[in-house]
């Protein structure tokens, strides 16, 4: 399955260039979504868990992640990669000058595994028509269909 992509105008963000220029650039089309009830019905269609047993095991995995990541902890999720509080701030000359209002909103930055970052190799892309939706001939990758299984 490949990666659709669509072109959009927007501003040229090249170190040089002139006031208003506008270069189009690739923005992914995503598509769909894998609601968390589906998730956890198609985990449990792969294991003896019942899709209940799944939802209570992640809501479990949730509270304690959640715990973990403020008490400043690294949660580690063995091949699905890490997941850890970042904070940046403005900067300033001195130490004594620094104050805690200097540092920006947090943001849970996630860091995939080896797995997860091996399928990077394996994306092709399909552009797509902004207007309609509909793959433009001759790019690579695949029909564009979702072969997720359906659950019902």
């Amino acid at each position: 399955m490949s990666v659709r992509y669509k072109l959009v105008l927007r501003k040229d963000l090249s170190k040089d260039a002139p006031a208003g220029a506008q270069k189009y650039y690739a923005s992914v089309n995503n598509n769909g979504t894998l609601p968390f009830k589906q998730m956890c019905q198609s985990i449990a269609a792969y294991s003896t868990a019942s899709p209940g047993d799944v939802k209570v095991v992640l809501d479990g995995l949730m509270f304690f992640m959640k715990d973990a990541l403020l008490r400043g902890e690294i949660v580690q999720m063995g091949d699905v990669g890490n997941f850890q509080i970042n904070v940046g701030s403005r900067g300033v000359a001195t130490a004594k000058e620094f104050k805690a209002a200097l540092i920006r909103k947090p943001r849970i930055v996630f860091r995939p595994g080896v797995e997860l970052k091996e399928i990077l190799d394996k994306v092709s892309f399909e552009r797509i028509d902004a207007e309609t939706g509909s793959s433009s001939g001759g790019n690579e990758g695949g029909e564009g269909e979702d072969d997720r299984p359906v659950i019902e």
